[in-house]
């Protein structure tokens, strides 16, 4: 009688330990499935943070800043245009350069405000017009900044930071600034092809 109270007293105490095992074993690949996702899911984030350029519309496009300061400098001719944050704000940096003198104005890209308008005087050597026929930007069907931010990305992962659009030589191109973790690229693109020129990466 002893016995078979003790065989099935085991028994019990058998089963019981191994339904515990299983249903540790189910806790942890549960956990480990999560872990998983959780892990894909901040990777995928991180590789497309909605702090990203790329990500933003604004009120005010590059053309209407662009507009903006051909209206005020209608004697100038349009050398660089830049869109970065700054102090917390989106920023476009229009310069221009005249026969004789040169201007930046910065503009709220969220709110259109003019935010600043500077005048320097040029150099002699690169007044009366020389400068401005070196730097004069060639706008005339280049792609647009979301074509260009999209192209340098595909070529380096990462947060888009800031975009500039440059000439140098003949060649009228977007530059393209893209951080991925503590790391930042500078993508040079072909405004009219989106050719990569040129990828480099700031230490």
């Amino acid at each position: 009688m002893y016995k078979k109270l003790a065989t099935v007293g085991m028994t019990v105490l058998l089963v019981g330990a191994l339904s515990a095992c299983s249903f540790g074993d189910d806790n942890n690949s549960s956990s480990n499935n999560s872990n998983e996702e959780t892990s894909k899911s901040s990777s995928s984030e991180k590789s497309s943070s909605s702090d990203s350029l790329q990500k933003k519309s604004f009120d005010m496009s590059y053309e209407d800043a662009v507009n903006a300061f051909k209206e005020k400098h209608s004697d100038a001719e349009v050398s660089s245009v830049e869109l970065e944050k700054s102090l917390g704000k989106y920023v476009y940096t229009v310069d221009g350069i005249a026969d004789d003198n040169e201007y930046e104005m910065k503009f709220n890209a969220d709110t259109k405000e003019q935010l600043s308008d500077e005048t320097d005087r040029l150099d002699s050597e690169d007044a009366g017009g020389v400068e401005k026929a070196n730097e004069k930007l060639d706008l005339d069907g280049i792609k647009t900044p979301q074509e260009a931010m999209d192209k340098a990305v595909s070529e380096q992962a990462g947060d888009v930071t800031s975009w500039t659009i440059e000439r140098e030589l003949d060649t009228t191109y977007y530059e393209v600034t893209v951080k991925q973790d503590n790391n930042k690229y500078e993508i040079k693109l072909n405004a009219k092809t989106l050719e990569v020129l040129q990828t480099e990466q700031d230490d």
